[in-house]
C-alpha cells in the first residue's frame, strides 16, 4: 500500500510539529505533505493536494475545523479530529463513528487510529458529509439529542435512525443489531460500546446480553421480573439486579 498523503491542521505550530514527529516515528504508512494553522491556508493546501487523510483540530483561532470540512470539494478522504476532554464531543464522535484523538496525544492511540484508517482506506470507507454535519450540530448544541447512529459492520458503515433499532444482542466480541423490520446487522464492536453512548437516555441494559430500546417496551413481567416484552411479541430476559433499576428508570410503581 502506498503511503497516505496527510495534512495536519492546528492553529498551534508546535502541535503540528509534535504530531508530525509522532507520525514519522510511529506510523510509517503516513506521509505528512503539508501543515496549516489557519482556515484559509488549510483550504488552499487541501484543494491543491487533495490528501486522503486530514488530522483536524476542532477549535481554530479564526473558526473551527468544520468551517474547513464544509468547503472541501472532493469526498474520498478521512478526517481524524483532535480535541480536548469534552464529554459531549467524545459522545458525538462515537455516535457517528468518527475517529478522534485526545490532547495531549498518546502515541499508542495514534498508532491504533492509523491502523483503523489504513483499513478504512483499503475498503474505501471515507468520512461522509452526514457524519460531519451530525458531529458539528451535536457539538454546537452541546447536547446528546441524536437521532441516528453510525453502525460499522464487517462490510460497510450503516446509518440507522435510533427509532429503527429494537435492541442490541451481545455475540462475544461482536454485537448483533436487531432492527424493527426484522433484519439484523453484525457489528464489529462489543455491546459495551453501545451501552456507554446510548444508555440510559434511549436504551437500557436489561441483561449482560441485551441492550433494548426503551421506546418499544410493552411490559415487564411483574410476577418474577424475569422477562421484558418488546413490540412484536418479543420477550427478553431481565437480570434480577437490573429489574429494580429498570422499573425506577421508567417511573413504574
Amino acid at each position: 500500500m502506498n503511503k497516505i498523503n496527510t495534512i495536519l491542521v492546528d492553529d498551534e505550530i508546535k502541535n503540528n510539529e509534535l504530531l508530525s514527529i509522532y507520525l514519522e516515528r510511529h506510523c510509517p504508512a503516513i506521509e505528512v505533505v503539508a501543515t496549516a494553522t489557519t482556515i484559509e491556508d488549510a483550504l488552499e493546501k487541501i484543494h491543491k493536494i487533495q490528501p486522503k487523510l486530514i488530522f483536524m483540530d476542532i477549535v481554530l483561532d479564526n473558526g473551527t475545523g468544520f468551517d474547513i470540512l464544509e468547503q472541501i470539494k472532493y469526498d474520498d478522504f478521512l478526517v481524524v479530529f483532535i480535541t480536548a476532554h469534552q464529554k459531549y464531543a467524545l459522545t458525538a464522535f462515537k455516535f457517528n463513528a468518527i475517529d478522534f484523538l485526545l490532547k495531549p496525544i498518546d502515541p499508542k492511540d495514534l498508532i491504533q487510529a492509523v491502523e483503523k484508517i489504513q483499513n478504512n482506506i483499503e475498503n474505501k470507507y471515507f468520512t461522509t458529509t452526514s457524519q460531519i454535519e451530525s458531529v458539528r450540530d451535536s457539538i454546537a448544541s452541546k447536547t446528546s439529542d441524536y437521532n441516528f447512529i453510525a453502525i460499522p459492520s464487517t462490510r460497510k458503515i450503516h446509518f440507522k435512525q435510533l427509532d429503527d433499532i429494537l435492541y442490541f444482542e451481545s455475540d462475544g466480541r461482536y454485537t448483533i443489531v436487531h432492527l424493527r423490520n426484522g433484519s439484523t446487522i453484525l457489528v464489529t464492536k462489543n455491546i459495551g460500546e453501545y451501552d456507554k453512548i446510548l444508555a440510559p437516555i434511549y436504551f437500557f441494559r436489561i441483561h449482560k446480553k441485551y441492550l433494548i430500546n426503551i421506546k418499544y417496551i410493552i411490559n415487564i413481567n411483574n410476577t418474577d421480573g424475569s422477562n421484558c416484552e418488546l413490540e412484536g411479541n418479543l420477550r427478553l430476559p431481565v437480570a434480577k439486579r437490573r429489574k429494580e433499576e429498570l422499573v425506577n428508570h421508567l417511573n413504574i410503581s
